[in-house]
């Protein structure tokens, strides 16, 4: 059955290695990464957040396309705004498919040390670093971490923790959720 499962959450807290893991057991899904999809537009390390909004277009299409196969999608993306949310909750209404927020938690302390020991052995983590880096460090993480986290409340999204060591444990309990 076709869903489009959106993964939530601080940056570094699992979000993509979750998804990866989720779509390997689920042949013909399609993990859409909007941060690996972002490396696909010119100049988009200087311009991090405009090659986002360039793409998430882009992005949504492609979902749209996958999900009128009959096949599910895993949007492994931090949303920080009503608006930005509300798009991809539209998708899945006008696509006829359920949407399935999960936001992925982890404890402040433990964010912290993801996010500064995050392996940037590809482009865009190196990059979104910087920025965060740039943004505050470690308290700019723990602030999107925050709005987001605030918006999964409202939204009424499925809370998923992701203990260091335990990432199987995170996947078994979304993949319970699925239809």
């Amino acid at each position: 059955m076709s869903v489009l499962l959106h993964l939530n959450g601080a940056p570094g807290v699992g979000k993509s290695t979750i998804a990866e893991q989720l779509v390997a057991a689920r042949p013909g899904w399609l993990n859409c990464d909007i941060d690996i999809l972002r490396t696909l537009i010119g100049g988009w390390k200087d311009t991090f957040a405009a090659a986002g909004a360039q793409i998430r277009p882009v992005a949504r299409e492609m979902m749209a396309a996958q999900l009128a196969t009959g096949r599910g999608v895993v949007l492994p993306q931090l949303i920080m705004q009503d608006r930005e949310l509300a798009q991809f909750k539209s998708l899945a209404t006008v696509c006829g498919v359920p949407y399935v927020h999960v936001y992925i938690d982890a404890p402040d302390q433990e964010l912290a040390m993801r996010w500064q020991r995050r392996n940037a052995g590809n482009p865009w983590t190196a990059t979104s670093q910087r920025i965060l880096r740039e943004l505050g460090g470690t308290d700019a993480v723990l602030v999107a971490g925050g709005l987001a986290r605030e918006l999964a409340v409202v939204d009424r999204a499925v809370f998923v923790r992701s203990d260091r060591g335990r990432i199987d444990d995170a996947v078994a309990q979304i993949a319970n959720l699925l239809p």
